[in-house]
């Protein structure tokens, strides 16, 4: 167990309590960093209680902030996007992300920032792949990102940092993998629509590891964290194939997905194919670059 050394960095994290903050809170604490997180219900040592609508926070360790991590951000998929949920999904981002800003003087110590965005950002250019220099879309999440890293940039403005655009994060327990298992499982696996549609996606700890790459190299600018694109019928075959389960069901129907989920059933129905070059040129290397490695992790014996 690695032990904290008092010239290791200190590490903040907003949004720290979701799938992302998690892992890489282990990933950070396993290089013996210290750590602590932004929550509007502190329980744990460690904790830090702020309320970014309200504009409060406890400034007491704000001096031995090295590092600020900013996942800050309401559940996209988690309810329907009506009125209110669409403005809770974007002030979640944009507020918070500006109330940062607004905090960087009261942090002398910090030297990096690491802002969390999208890659559903970009248009629906059926097989286009996008590069991080391509225009925003014009639809409901290309507007909040563009908002978002708008904000980050309020940041970036006064300290180093990057920008992530994450792509749909494999993990073993939560996390879009944990929704596609249960159909699966009870034998009502399905692809949707016609399953050709392209989603980019990123393995956990690979995303977490990007964050440290990000961190010891000093990286800036905006990346897309994205090891692949894979389209819904070979993630749907290949995650049955390793449960062992068969699917037997036709495809589900455009139509009914969005009955079931309204617009939010863009997450799922978008084509979208995201270029990982640009991190790729900076040194990066992914662990798992292929779907069925990504698999294999999560339900290979130990």
């Amino acid at each position: 167990m690695p032990t904290l050394k008092d010239d290791m960095p200190t590490v903040l994290i907003a949004g720290g309590s979701g799938l992302i903050g998690g892992h890489l809170t282990r990933h950070f604490k396993d290089r013996g960093y210290r750590v602590y997180k932004l929550t509007r219900n502190p329980k744990r040592h460690g904790h830090i209680y702020w309320d970014p609508e309200a504009g409060k926070i406890d400034t007491k360790k704000l001096d031995k902030i090295d590092i600020l991590i900013n996942l800050a951000g309401e559940n996209i998929g988690a309810k329907r996007w009506r009125s209110k949920r669409k403005e809770a999904i974007l002030n979640s981002r944009v507020k918070s992300t500006a109330f940062l800003a607004s905090l960087i003087p009261q942090m002398p110590r910090l030297n990096y920032y690491i802002g969390a965005s999208g890659v559903n950002c970009y248009g629906n250019q059926k097989g286009k792949i996008y590069y991080e220099e391509e225009a925003y879309g014009s639809d409901f999440l290309s507007a909040v990102v563009k908002e978002w890293e708008g904000a980050h940039q309020l940041v970036t403005n006064q300290v180093k940092g990057a920008v992530l655009r994450i792509s749909m994060v494999l993990s073993r327990h939560g996390g879009s993998l944990h929704l596609m298992k249960q159909p699966i499982y009870f034998g009502l696996g399905a692809a949707v629509a016609s399953g050709k549609q392209h989603s980019p996606w990123i393995h956990i700890n690979d995303l977490c590891r990007l964050m440290l790459f990000a961190i010891d190299h000093q990286l800036q600018g905006t990346y897309n964290a994205s090891a692949a694109n894979n389209t819904n019928l070979e993630m749907t075959q290949l995650l049955a194939k390793w449960m062992k389960r068969p699917l037997i069901l036709p495809n589900v129907p455009a139509f009914i997905l969005k009955l079931l989920l309204g617009e939010r059933a863009i997450l799922v129905l978008t084509d979208l194919q995201a270029s990982n070059e640009k991190i790729k040129q900076a040194g990066f290397t992914f662990v798992y670059s292929t779907l069925d490695a990504a698999f294999k992790s999560f339900f290979k014996k130990k």
